[in-house]
C-alpha cells in the first residue's frame, strides 16, 4: 500500500500492485505532513497484558465463511472485486501475527492539527499543538519503535522550525485492548464499504432489470397514447381475459416485439433476479453477520467495567450498531422473500407474452415451455401488482418513514455508518486524554526557502535513544544538515539534551527528496544542476549516515544554547560522502518525490514522476534494477 496526500486535501491509499485506490480519508485542510509508521514486532510483547487476555484472543471470525469478491460487471468501481484486497482487509484472521502489530498513518495539515489513523481507519483526529505560537504547520514526523514517542518538525508563522515531542501513553496503557478496538474498527469500517458496494451492485442489477421492462412498456404506452388510451394495465388484462388482442395491441406486438427481444428480456430479467438473490445471500447477509460478531466483541469489552470505561467504550452505542445490522439483515431476508414471489409471477408473464407474440405472428413456438400451461392468475397478479410497482423499488426509493420502519436499504446503511462513526469516535476521544506534548526545541530560524526537504528517525540502541534529522532547503539545495539529539534520559524534554551535528554537500546535484531507510542508511533523490550536460536526469543514492557523525560531528548542549540548533557550526567536513548504492533514471521517468519502507521483510521504495500520475516501486536492496521495473500509468490523479 502507498499513502498519497493529494492537492484536494484527500488522503488516498492505493494498492501498488494495480494502482487502484483502496481507501480514502475525508477531505481536510491542505496536507503538509504524511508518514506511515508501524510498531516493531518485539514491542508487542512488552505491552501491558491483563488477566483473561487469552479470552479476547479467541478468533471467532476464523470460523465464519469467507466473503466472496463482488462481480466486476455490477461493481466496476469497488475495491472488493479483487480477492487479494478482500482477503487482506476483511477475510484475514482477526488475531493474526500481522494484525496484532499496530500501524499508524500520521498526517498533519496547515491548520496546526495532527491526525492519527490506526490501521488506516480508527482515527484520532484534531490533535492541536499546545503552543503560544499563533500557527504551526507540521512538516515532518518520526516515532520510536514502540510508537510511544513521536516527534514533529513544525514551521511557525515567523518561519522558524521547531521539534515538538509527543508522548503517546495509550498504546502501552491499554495493552492489547487497543489492538482489539482498532482492529475491530478497521474491519467493521471495511465491512461498511463492502456492504455499501453490495447495495450498489444490487441497485445496478435492478436497473438492468428495470430497463429490460421499461423498453417494451414504453413503446406500448406510446402506441396507446396515439390511440388516446393510456391504461397499459387495463389493455394487458383485457388481452389476458379475452385471449384475443385488439388491433392496437396486435400492431404493437408486430412492430415492437420479436422472438429475440422476448428472449433477451427473459434472460436479462432472470439473470438480474438470480444475481440479486446471490448478492443478498452470499454477500450482504454474511457481511452483516461478520460485523455483528466483531461488534459484539467490543460490546463485551465495553461491559467490562474495569477496562471498558477507561477505553471510552459505551456498550449502548455498540448495541445500537448491532440493532441496525439486525434490521438490515431482516430487510435483506424480506427482500429475498418478496423477490422470489415477484420472480414466481414474472415467469408465467413472460411465457404469456411469448405465447401472444407467436399467436399474432403465426409462429410455431419451439421454446422449452411451449407445452407448459400458463398460470393466468399469476400473469394477472404480475400485471396489477408488479408491472408498475416492482419489488426492488420499495427497497431503494425514499419513503419518508422513520428510520426504524424504512425499507430503503441506502438509508439503513447510512444510519449504520453514522452509528459506527459515533461509537468509534467516543473511544478515539478517550485516547486523546493520553497524549502529552513536551517542550519544543528551536531547530532553524528565519527559513526563507519556500521548499524544504527533511526526514526524521528515532533510533533506539539498548538503553540509548536518539532522534536523527536530515534537512536540505531550496535556498542551498546542494547541502544536507544532519542533527542527532540524544533523548535517552527524557523523551519529552528536548531542551535538555546533547546534540551532535554533521553535514555534507553534493557538488553538481540538487537534493529533491531524502528519507531515512532504517537505522543505518539515508537515501537521497538527486537532480543534476545542469541537466543539459548530464548523462543521467536523476538518480537515487544512499549512504551510512552514522559514519558521518563519527568522522565529522560537532557536539553541543542544548541547555547552553541560546539560539537555534542549526545556527551552530554543524560539521567539521562538508565534502561529498561515498555513496553505498545508486539507481539512475532517464528522460521517460523523472522522479520528484521519494518514499521508503525499510522494515524487515518489506524493504521497498517508491518514487512519483513529475507528471503526478505515475509511480514506480523498487527493491531497496537491489543496486540497479530500473530496467526491470514496471511503471503504472493509472495510479494518482490530482
Amino acid at each position: 500500500m502507498l499513502a498519497l496526500g493529494c492537492s484536494d486535501g484527500m488522503l488516498r491509499v492505493c494498492d501498488v500492485n494495480n494502482g487502484r485506490i483502496v481507501h480514502q480519508i475525508a477531505a481536510r485542510a491542505s496536507i503538509s505532513c504524511l508518514d506511515w509508521v508501524a510498531e516493531d514486532k518485539s514491542s508487542t510483547q512488552s505491552r501491558n497484558s491483563a488477566p483473561f487476555d487469552n479470552i479476547l484472543n479467541i478468533d471467532v471470525t476464523a470460523s465464519l465463511p469467507k466473503l466472496s469478491p463482488l462481480p466486476t460487471v455490477s461493481s466496476p468501481d469497488s475495491i472488493f472485486t479483487s480477492k487479494v484486497v478482500l482477503d487482506s482487509m476483511i477475510n484475514s484472521s482477526f488475531m493474526s501475527e500481522e494484525s496484532s502489530v499496530i500501524d499508524i498513518l500520521v498526517n498533519g495539515d496547515e491548520d496546526s492539527r495532527i491526525f492519527f489513523n490506526i490501521f488506516g481507519h480508527f482515527s484520532i483526529e484534531y490533535i492541536q499543538f499546545p503552543s503560544s505560537l499563533e500557527k504551526l504547520t507540521p512538516l515532518s514526523h518520526a516515532s520510536s519503535a514502540d510508537l510511544s514517542f513521536h516527534a514533529f518538525i513544525v514551521e511557525s508563522q515567523d518561519h522558524s522550525l521547531f521539534i515538538f515531542p509527543l508522548r503517546v501513553h495509550f498504546i502501552r496503557r491499554f495493552g492489547n485492548d487497543l489492538a482489539h478496538i482498532s482492529s475491530t474498527s478497521t474491519k467493521v469500517q471495511a465491512l461498511l464499504i463492502y456492504i455499501s458496494d453490495v447495495i450498489g451492485a444490487i441497485a445496478a442489477e435492478w436497473k438492468s432489470m428495470e430497463s429490460a421492462l421499461l423498453k417494451p412498456m414504453k413503446s406500448l404506452e406510446d402506441v396507446l397514447l396515439a390511440e388516446k388510451d393510456s391504461d397499459i394495465v387495463l389493455r394487458l388484462l383485457e388481452t389476458l381475459i379475452l385471449g384475443v388482442p385488439n388491433e392496437t395491441f396486435k400492431g404493437w406486438i408486430s412492430n415492437h416485439l420479436s422472438d429475440r427481444a422476448i428472449r433477451a428480456w427473459r434472460k436479462v430479467s432472470s439473470t438480474a433476479y438470480e444475481n440479486i438473490r446471490k448478492l443478498l445471500l452470499e454477500s450482504l447477509i454474511p457481511a452483516c453477520e461478520r460485523a455483528v460478531v466483531l461488534t459484539t466483541r467490543v460490546r463485551g469489552l465495553a461491559r467490562w467495567r474495569e477496562r471498558g470505561v477507561h477505553l471510552g467504550l459505551n456498550p449502548d452505542s455498540y448495541t445500537r450498531i448491532i440493532d441496525a445490522l439486525t434490521l438490515i439483515m431482516g430487510k435483506a431476508h424480506r427482500l429475498i422473500w418478496d423477490l422470489n414471489k415477484e420472480y414466481d409471477h414474472f415467469k408465467p408473464f413472460i411465457q404469456w407474452m411469448k405465447f401472444i407474440l407467436d399467436d399474432v405472428t403465426n409462429h410455431d413456438s419451439t421454446s422449452e415451455d411451449s407445452d407448459t400451461p400458463i398460470e393466468t392468475a399469476k400473469v394477472a397478479t404480475y400485471i396489477t401488482d408488479y408491472l408498475h410497482n416492482q419489488t426492488m423499488a420499495n427497497y431503494f426509493s425514499a419513503d419518508g418513514a422513520a428510520m426504524g420502519n424504512s425499507t430503503n436499504l441506502n438509508d439503513l446503511v447510512e444510519n449504520l455508518r453514522n452509528l459506527c462513526e459515533k461509537a468509534f469516535r467516543e473511544s478515539s476521544d478517550a485516547m486523546k486524554n493520553h497524549l502529552a506534548f513536551g517542550s519544543p526545541l528551536k531547530l532553524v530560524e528565519n527559513i526563507t526557502a519556500k521548499k524544504l526537504h527533511m526526514s526524521s528517525r528515532v533510533i533506539q540502541r539498548e538503553n540509548e535513544s536518539y532522534m536523527y534529522t536530515a534537512i536540505s532547503s531550496e535556498a542551498n539545495p546542494k547541502v544536507v544538515s544532519l542533527i542527532c539529539l540524544d533523548i535517552s534520559g527524557n523523551f519529552a524534554e528536548l531542551t535538555s539534551c546533547m546534540v551532535r551535528s554533521a553535514g555534507f554537500t553534493t557538488p553538481n546535484e540538487s537534493i529533491e527528496s531524502l528519507e531515512f531507510v532504517d537505522d543505518e542508511k539515508l537515501m537521497l533523490l538527486l537532480h543534476p544542476i545542469d541537466p543539459a550536460s548530464s548523462k543521467t536526469k536523476a538518480r537515487i543514492v544512499s549512504l551510512a549516515f552514522d559514519k558521518l557523525f563519527a568522522e565529522r560531528a560537532v557536539i553541543i548542549d542544548t541547555r547552553e544554547l541560546n539560539t537555534a540548533v542549526c545556527s551552530v557550526q554543524y560539521s567539521t567536513d562538508m565534502s561529498e560522502p561515498t555513496w553505498d548504492q545508486c539507481r539512475t533514471f532517464t528522460d521517460d521517468f523523472m522522479p520528484i518525490a521519494l518514499a521508503v519502507n525499510g522494515c524487515k521483510g518489506r524493504r521497498v521504495g517508491s518514487v512519483i514522476a513529475d507528471d503526478n500520475h505515475r509511480f514506480l516501486v523498487f527493491d531497496l536492496d537491489d543496486d540497479e534494477a530500473a530496467d526491470d521495473e514496471e511503471v503504472d500509468d493509472d495510479t494518482m490523479n490530482e
